[in-house]
């Protein structure tokens, strides 16, 4: 594991330890915000500002699987709830796999996991990993970020130094794997509108205008 990445998780978790935890029920405004984006559309831009703006913590893909590869070894991240919350999130697992028809492996019962521990603490922007369909007993705002294929290419080689064709190939080929990625661990379709709260085009709204929007939306 990359050594600012396993950083990152224990300073987590000693953030998780020293603060007091409210139950989500208690929380009158949402404090969990997950983020699904099309390749190109600069969700993680948009991530990372809004992050910024909130003083959330971010939660993005390199994180969250260094989080599962830590778990498998140690519990300490899934005990800095209590045990109340803790078997909250047991039950909310295993009405997601019986919910979404999930036969699920050790990695989805992790994610799984993780994600609703994340979830239960709160002050979190969690881009990717399906993490709007994992979360669906917490109250999250649950916003996906698109943008007109020939916007994302161009912006894909731009920021990634490629020609026209292989950035079409690279943005095919990475939706690709992320609705494949929802499908088998969660059962569900991530293009499908009604798993989102906002679906904001960042081809016509700039990222500060989208994440204004955002934010007002959280209440």
């Amino acid at each position: 594991m990359n050594r600012s990445i396993h950083k990152i998780i224990d300073e987590q978790v000693r953030r998780w330890e020293m603060s007091e935890y409210i139950p989500p029920e208690q929380i009158e405004s949402c404090r969990v915000i997950t983020i699904s984006r099309e390749c190109g559309s600069r969700g993680l831009e948009l991530a990372e500002e809004l992050a910024r703006k909130t003083g959330f913590d971010l939660f993005h893909n390199q994180i969250l699987e260094a989080m599962i590869e830590t778990s498998k070894n140690s519990r300490t991240l899934l005990e800095t709830l209590d045990e109340k919350a803790m078997n909250v999130i047991d039950d909310i697992v295993a009405n997601l796999v019986h919910d979404h028809h999930l036969w699920p492996d050790d990695y989805s019962k992790l994610l799984l996991r993780i994600l609703n521990t994340i979830g239960r603490h709160g002050n979190a922007v969690i881009l990717g990993r399906g993490a709007n369909f994992a979360l669906e007993k917490i109250n999250a705002l649950k916003v996906r970020i698109v943008a007109p294929a020939p916007v994302r290419q161009k912006h894909i080689q731009h920021t990634r130094d490629l020609n026209s064709e292989d950035a079409k190939n690279f943005m095919v080929s990475t939706d690709a794997d992320r609705t494949a990625f929802v499908k088998r661990y969660l059962n569900s379709d991530i293009n499908d509108p009604a798993g989102y709260d906002l679906i904001l085009n960042t081809g016509t709204l700039s990222l500060e205008k989208s994440v204004d929007i955002i934010c007002s939306a959280m209440g």
